[in-house]
């Protein structure tokens, strides 16, 4: 009975938050919303926590992202990170930290309110990535937009409420979500950075970086 009850319960709850069927690649559904975000911000550093093949190796495409100048990228699975390190050539814009313990410890010495962008997509469990998207909210400011993966899962959801604005883009699952401080007059670009995600997103690749930074360059008439 309980079981069952479970069910249905997520069942309204994935149909209230308009969660489309799993993406076939969803460790990447957050590349086009980087893009777009990053289309519209311009940014030049951008802090992210959880390093990552569909984020800190897209992050080196200087057609997807020309502004960019340095990327802060903290991952604490130091595994992991040996493995993205590989794959970054030397003299790169990125710069690995290994963060010794839980991922919100890394927040307040980041330098977080001179960042444009930043993107959040660590730790294995939302319960352990919520301390890292309070702390980011309590420390950024009102210069970054924060890019957050998997805003679908209820405990994240609750947790971007410590922003004062928020934006879901849900053409993907799993869904993605910007959130940031102050500047009410950016929630009309994203909201249009999420109508062109879904009016592309049966033809254009999610990793196809370049192809997105196209279709953004041509619609957001920035």
């Amino acid at each position: 009975m309980a079981t069952g009850l479970r069910k249905k319960v997520r069942r309204l709850y994935e149909q209230y938050i308009g969660l489309a069927q799993i993406a076939g690649e969803p460790y990447a559904t957050h590349v086009p919303v980087l893009v777009g975000v990053a289309a519209a911000c311009k940014p030049k550093l951008l802090i992210e926590y959880g390093s990552g093949t569909f984020s800190t190796l897209c992050f080196l495409d200087d057609v997807a992202f020309p502004s960019l100048q340095k990327v802060e990228s903290y991952e604490n699975n130091r595994e992991w990170l040996e493995q993205i390190q590989k794959k970054i050539p030397q003299n790169a814009l990125v710069n690995l930290h290994f963060v010794e313990g839980e991922m919100y410890h890394a927040v307040e010495g980041a330098n977080t309110t001179n960042a444009s962008m930043i993107f959040i997509d660590d730790s294995p469990s939302a319960e352990a990535r919520v301390p890292t998207v309070k702390e980011v909210a309590r420390c950024c400011g009102t210069e970054p937009v924060v890019v957050l993966h998997d805003y679908n899962l209820w405990r994240l959801r609750l947790a971007a409420r410590k922003f004062d604005n928020r934006i879901s883009f849900d053409a993907f699952n799993p869904q993605c979500c910007a959130m940031w401080h102050g500047h009410p007059e950016r929630k009309s670009i994203f909201k249009k950075v999420n109508r062109i995600i879904h009016q592309h997103a049966g033809h254009i690749a999610l990793t196809n970086v370049r192809e997105w930074k196209k279709v953004f360059s041509n619609e957001l008439a920035l």
